[in-house]
């Protein structure tokens, strides 16, 4: 099937591709919310720029960008092939649990339990992303351009922490989330900070991992987005 690519996203006000680029593209969540106005306007040629090369790469993959289509029916091109689900799968029954399974996990260099404490497809497609402000207005972004922007950006992070922590024996130290955002049971921690030891490494603290989902007592990771 060819590629479908319409470029009436790229035709948008510039401030609306802004917008997408600053909540895709802005830091270690992939929700950080837009800029202030003043900087945003400075910023809106460059960023929406920066995002029109991105919606090539993916319409280039293969990727069906048309953001001229309504929501429900881009979800619904994005779930396509996905089972339905309707809860978090092995997942960690706490927060604190969560991040100390990651530092096994890099210690043990444990790749199969790294992926599975991430959000997969279909969780990202039928829990996560109907529930995130990127599905509604004024931001409304295609579900796979915000799924793509979120397996680049995490498995960039998930580099950077294997580099520095690969098989070493990780502690965790001084984890602390700002209150969660909260819709329709679904619940975001955003900018977790934390700090991480490990004989013979120097120690990092910070942003170390991208937003944490959680839906009742199951949490899992949207991504390894960091700021290392």
């Amino acid at each position: 099937m060819p590629t479908v690519f319409s470029p009436a996203l790229l035709a948008r006000p510039a401030r609306r591709l802004a917008l997408f680029a600053t909540l895709l593209v802005g830091g270690a969540s992939a929700c950080d919310r837009a800029a202030p106005a003043d900087t945003r306007a400075a910023d809106s040629a460059a960023q929406a720029a920066a995002q029109a090369e991105h919606v090539r790469d993916v319409a280039a993959a293969g990727g069906v960008v048309d953001s001229i289509l309504p929501m429900a029916e881009q979800l619904r091109r994005f779930r396509e092939g996905l089972p339905v689900v309707d809860s978090l799968q092995r997942a960690s029954p706490s927060l604190d649990a969560l991040v100390a399974r990651l530092a096994k996990a890099l210690a043990s260099r444990d790749t199969a339990d790294l992926n599975a404490m991430v959000l997969d497809r279909a969780e990202f497609a039928y829990i996560y992303f109907p529930t995130s402000t990127l599905s509604r207005p004024p931001y409304e972004a295609p579900p796979q351009l915000v799924w793509g922007q979120i397996l680049s950006s995490s498995n960039a992070g998930l580099d950077k922490l294997m580099e520095r922590f690969g098989g070493a024996g990780v502690e965790v130290h001084d984890l602390q989330c700002p209150a969660p955002t909260d819709t329709a049971g679904v619940r975001s921690y955003e900018r977790c900070t934390v700090r991480f030891t490990a004989p013979g490494r120097r120690a990092l603290a910070g942003n170390l991992f991208g937003t944490v989902v959680s839906q009742g007592a199951r949490y899992k990771f949207l991504g390894f987005a960091n700021r290392i």
